[in-house]
């Protein structure tokens, strides 16, 4: 079973950039580059490679014009070329590196569920059925 990109972890060297935090909502939580790149509709990692794959001026660039399409709950703009600039140092040297095991390591749902998996599925699905047949007073 593939899984969606957002939960590959290929790309586990991109983990420090992607999970940094850019600035606290008005709720005090942290809002992590991840979140960022996710509420404007960006596949996170994908977008956290292109950038590791850039010289470091131009991703805090780019990086800068993405945080300033974020809404703002603050009357006052962060400084999003200083901010971006931070933040960009916790991009791996020389790009991402892609996990090269061939066997899918360090990838959550690497093709294939395990057997166990399986039968725990199919064994909640039956007692799920069996629950609405007594309780519908289906018959087979």
């Amino acid at each position: 079973m593939a899984m969606h990109g957002g939960l590959n972890l290929q790309h586990s060297d991109l983990q420090d950039f992607l999970f940094a935090p850019v600035w606290n909502e008005k709720s005090g939580i942290p809002l992590s580059i991840l979140s960022a790149l996710a509420r404007l509709g960006m596949d996170p990692w994908k977008e956290a490679a292109r950038l590791a794959d850039m010289p470091r001026v131009g991703a805090a660039s780019a990086l800068a014009a993405i945080l300033a399409r974020l809404p703002s709950s603050d009357e006052e703009l962060p400084d999003y070329d200083k901010l971006s600039q931070d933040l960009v140092q916790f991009l791996p040297e020389g790009g991402s590196k892609p996990s090269t095991d061939g066997q899918g390591k360090g990838r959550i749902g690497s093709g294939m569920m395990s057997a166990r998996v399986q039968n725990l599925l199919l064994a909640v699905a039956l007692v799920v059925a069996l629950i609405l047949v007594q309780m519908n007073g289906w018959l087979f």
